[in-house]
């Protein structure tokens, strides 16, 4: 008994339709139900109603550990995202080259409405590109020389000299950051966090004792091994994640080091599944699927209209110890 307009007016929750007007057609809908087309929604509105997120190629290979990850990106992204219009479309990149022509032809072909990636570059032209189209864009890190955007990240300077600050104050002198890929931003912030950290304790940064890789637990394991046959081996190793430190366990035991005894191996976790290694080892955690709720809701406020400056998430992770993280005599 209502026009079309009128059913279209109480469905978008328009102020000219009376509440009881809008309640018989919402009851209808209910009975009958009515889902809105997001096909014809966008055709109405030149939306497309997909958020675009960057995921590596590798991971859809399950190459190793890094599906984990991003699977808690991609989950805590669809739960933000729960209740709007909006769903992911995920996008399969092989590397930063190949990331920065999916981007342009996620712009250019409206393929979406909102861009969502991580594996920030300190100088990420990827940013510079998203900045000059006005295109809404929410990264998980930051960038150090592009413009201000919207971003969820986490401290990693702090992370890394609170790690190598409790190494020193166990009694290593040879602390070892297990690193990834230079270019990215993080990668410097911990680096810049670590030598901070050993200055502080009068420690003269070696670059022989920084192991730059990608994030694997091969990459831990040879970094492991390659550190302990140093003529002046490392006893203390700082993870970039949890896959690195289960490596650099494996390549300790290979040496015959022992965690707890001559060697300390300080982890950062995003799913907290150290806890459960042998042993057990410190760790600074911070969930991703949390930080990922957040970028799902600066996605929205973005689309919404809000400055992206003034959508920016930066914290610092929880230290867990489980370790005496000292090097016995």
């Amino acid at each position: 008994g209502f026009s079309i307009a009128t059913v279209s007016k109480a469905l978008r929750h328009s102020p000219v339709v009376t509440e009881q007007t809008r309640q018989a057609i919402f009851d209808a809908a209910e009975k009958v139900g009515y889902q809105v087309s997001l096909r014809g929604r966008s055709l109405r509105t030149g939306k497309s109603y997909q958020i675009a997120v960057l995921m590596p190629l590798s991971v859809a290979k399950s190459h190793e550990w890094n599906g984990v990850e991003h699977a808690e990106i991609l989950a805590g992204i669809a739960e933000g995202l729960e209740g709007s219009p909006y769903r992911i479309a995920v996008h399969l990149v092989r590397d930063t080259e190949d990331s920065i022509g999916v981007v342009r032809g996620i712009v250019e072909g409206h393929l979406a409405d909102g861009l969502v990636f991580s594996g920030i570059l300190a100088d990420d032209p990827r940013i510079g590109f998203l900045i000059d189209r006005g295109f809404p864009f929410v990264t998980l890190g930051r960038s150090h020389s592009t413009g201000r955007h919207a971003f969820v990240d986490i401290d990693s300077a702090w992370a890394a000299h609170t790690a190598t600050r409790r190494l020193i104050d166990g009694g290593h002198r040879r602390i070892a950051l297990v690193n990834p890929d230079p270019s990215l931003a993080y990668s410097i912030d911990r680096v810049a966090g670590y030598c901070s950290a050993l200055a502080e304790a009068g420690l003269a940064p070696d670059p022989a004792l920084i192991a730059s890789g990608d994030l694997t637990t091969r990459h831990g394991k040879e970094a492991a091994l390659a550190l302990r046959a140093l003529p002046d081996p490392a006893t203390g190793f700082v993870c970039v994640n949890e896959s690195t430190a289960l490596g650099v366990l494996s390549g300790l035991h290979e040496t015959g080091a022992a965690v707890g005894r001559n060697a300390s191996v300080i982890a950062y976790d995003d799913i907290n599944a150290s806890a459960y290694f042998h042993p057990p080892l410190t760790t600074l955690l911070y969930p991703l699927e949390t930080l990922s709720r957040v970028l799902a809701a600066y996605m929205l406020r973005l689309l919404e209209g809000e400055d992206p400056a003034r959508l920016t998430h930066f914290v610092r992770p929880e230290l867990i110890v489980r370790q005496a993280d000292r090097l016995l005599p």
